[in-house]
């Protein structure tokens, strides 16, 4: 029978540093590719680390705060992202916190068309947004 998961057991001991076993690296390396790179998320509230691979050595983090949610806030933030052919790699959604809504996404950015700056113009425009924030992980 093919698998269609592969887990290890590990220890989380400061100490020691989590390596990924061979076959976990194999599956996530790109074909053709001497070196390859990932974005690790964790999700605190949930405690599930994700690592997802990349085209390129450097990630694109869009954190958005939303004053006051409108009911069109995604569709809206779907309409910049169709526009702008942008295709994310993670997304939390929306994230309710004590006093906001936040949604955060990443994204490859090998796959941006338009500008840093450009995109974050566009998305300041979606109504009950306060606050863009995006940032650049690289490897």
């Amino acid at each position: 029978m093919s698998a269609v998961t592969i887990a290890k057991m590990i220890q989380l001991q400061e100490s020691k540093p989590i390596s990924l076993p061979a076959d976990f690296l194999e599956t996530l390396r790109q074909k053709d590719v001497e070196e390859s790179s990932a974005v690790m998320i964790l999700a605190p509230s949930t405690k599930i680390i994700r690592i997802i691979p990349t085209k390129s050595p450097e990630v694109v983090k869009v954190a958005i705060e939303i004053g006051e949610l409108s009911p069109d806030f995604l569709q809206e933030l779907g309409v910049v992202f169709m526009r702008s052919k942008i295709k994310t790699l993670y997304s939390t959604g929306l994230c309710f916190t004590q006093d906001s809504c936040t949604y955060e996404g990443y994204l490859d950015s090998s796959d941006l068309t338009i500008s840093r700056d450009q995109l974050q113009d566009e998305l300041k425009e979606i109504k009950g947004v306060s606050k863009v924030d995006i940032t650049t992980l690289t490897a």
